[in-house]
């Protein structure tokens, strides 16, 4: 009877070892269950990447660390958006060339709120913007040309290197002349100009142009004399100053207009006559209230504009936006310039896009980088243009801060700047760039002097 008791207890306790083994089982397969839909799960990181300014910051590469593959890149608004798989406890990292470098690690706590809606967002802050650009300072500058008798306004340097000069005795309306100066930067030749002069231009054969209120004329050095020919004006605006460059048989020319905010690049093949485009531009953030300018004007206006269209073809409101939307405060030319650089590549700046196009003929645009040097400008200073060293093909980017000049170089490999230039004088004119020699027009503010040609050497450290 004992022996019975015992043994319906021994049954009772297995029963219950069972039980509980079997719960352990089915407790491990649920852990691995849930813990299966956890890691399949992802949430969205999204937000702005911004520096300490408040502004964005376009061209962040942005990656999880233990997934470098996956790379991206910050839009020109400086969002960005990138999938996350839950449980992988990784850290987002952010870098760019302009800022040290941001992490952030995404924890249990960002988990936990990003699976209640599928996404979470962060709000970066670059830290540490790159200030310590080297600045050199300024040298006292040579004079290159001057004297009491008159002043000069424009200048440029013929395919021989031979130095040109645009001169008046009190101001251009009231007569200029060309003045031709030796290597020692005597005068050895002058030639008197009848029309209202305005500035000398140089073209991709570096031949120089004389611009005046009523013509072009080609401006020609030969046996040390100056000879003006005139050139018919619609054909140079048409057909030679478009052309910004050629490399091999490829001539490269731009659709530019002062009038329109957009324009493209265009390459024309010498032996085959067939064009190819390189690169649209486009002011994004202007043109809908350029072509919006016809709304508002008076419906006369309209009815003329329209009339416009069905002569030339070209849109009403093109016509509005240029004649009438130009006039006002919150219109400025388009700008992003291309230079030529190691003997067959292109540089782009696109400013409204925040890159640097690298093209080549063989391959068309090969990469882009991001730019920044432009951003604030009100506040950084920054002018129009940019202008390259022909001699070393280095580009700088022209900057203005309380009315000193700075010249920053731009890097061609990251598009970022790398060092910067002081001018010794401050409100200088008419700026070049010669083999590492910054050369432009200054006269003392209150002065008595006349506007001299002076040289400053470009030193690196």
């Amino acid at each position: 009877m004992q022996n019975n008791r015992n043994y319906g207890i021994i049954l009772v306790s297995a029963s219950k070892i069972e039980k509980n083994r079997m719960l352990r089982q089915l407790l491990f397969i649920f852990t691995l269950f849930v813990q299966f839909q956890t890691f399949a799960q992802e949430i969205t990181i999204y937000g702005t990447i911004q520096d300490e300014d408040g502004d964005p910051v376009p061209g962040v590469r942005y990656y999880f660390k233990n997934n470098s593959q996956n790379k991206k890149v910050s839009g020109s608004d400086g969002k960005f958006e990138i999938q996350y798989k839950v449980g992988t406890y990784d850290s987002l990292l952010f870098k760019s060339v302009s800022f040290d470098y941001k992490g952030v690690l995404i924890d249990q706590k960002i988990e936990k709120r990003g699976l209640k809606k599928g996404k979470y967002f962060l709000s970066i802050v670059m830290p540490n913007k790159l200030t310590d650009i080297v600045v050199i300072k300024p040298e006292l500058p040579d004079t290159l040309f001057g004297t009491q008798e008159y002043s000069v306004s424009d200048f440029a340097f013929d395919s021989n290197n031979q130095l040109v000069l645009l001169t008046y005795d009190h101001n251009l309306r009231r007569g200029s002349a060309l003045r031709l100066l030796d290597k020692d930067q005597k005068v050895i030749d002058k030639y008197h100009i009848t029309d209202q002069s305005i500035e000398l231009q140089t073209d991709f054969r570096n031949n120089i142009h004389l611009i005046t209120e009523e013509g072009v004329y080609l401006v020609w050095v030969e046996n040390q004399q100056l000879y003006v020919y005139p050139e018919e004006r619609e054909y140079y605006f048409k057909n030679v100053a478009p052309v910004i460059d050629t490399i091999a048989e490829k001539v490269y020319y731009s659709t530019y207009s002062e009038v329109y905010p957009a324009f493209d690049y265009w390459e024309y093949d010498v032996l085959d006559s067939s064009n190819k485009k390189v690169l649209y531009i486009e002011d994004t953030f202007i043109m809908p209230f350029y072509r919006a300018e016809f709304k508002y004007l008076d419906q006369r206006t309209k009815l003329e504009l329209h009339k416009k269209q069905l002569e030339t073809g070209i849109d009403k409101e093109i016509w509005a936006g240029a004649l009438f939307f130009t006039q006002t405060l919150y219109y400025d030319p388009i700008y992003a310039p291309l230079f030529k650089v190691e003997g067959d590549t292109l540089l782009i700046f696109d400013h409204y896009k925040d890159l640097m196009f690298k093209y080549h003929p063989q391959n068309g645009v090969e990469d882009s980088l991001a730019i920044s040097y432009h951003h604030n400008a009100r506040k950084s200073g920054w002018e129009q243009p940019l202008i390259q060293d022909e001699f070393t093909q280095q580009i700088y980017a022209l900057f203005e801060i309380n009315g000193h000049t700075y010249l920053r170089e731009i890097n061609h490999d990251t598009g970022q700047v790398i060092r910067s230039y002081k001018l010794h004088f401050k409100y200088v004119e008419g700026l070049q760039i010669r083999n590492g020699e910054v050369i432009y027009i200054y006269r003392p503010f209150e002065s008595i002097q006349k506007k001299y040609l002076y040289k400053e050497v470009l030193k690196p450290v």
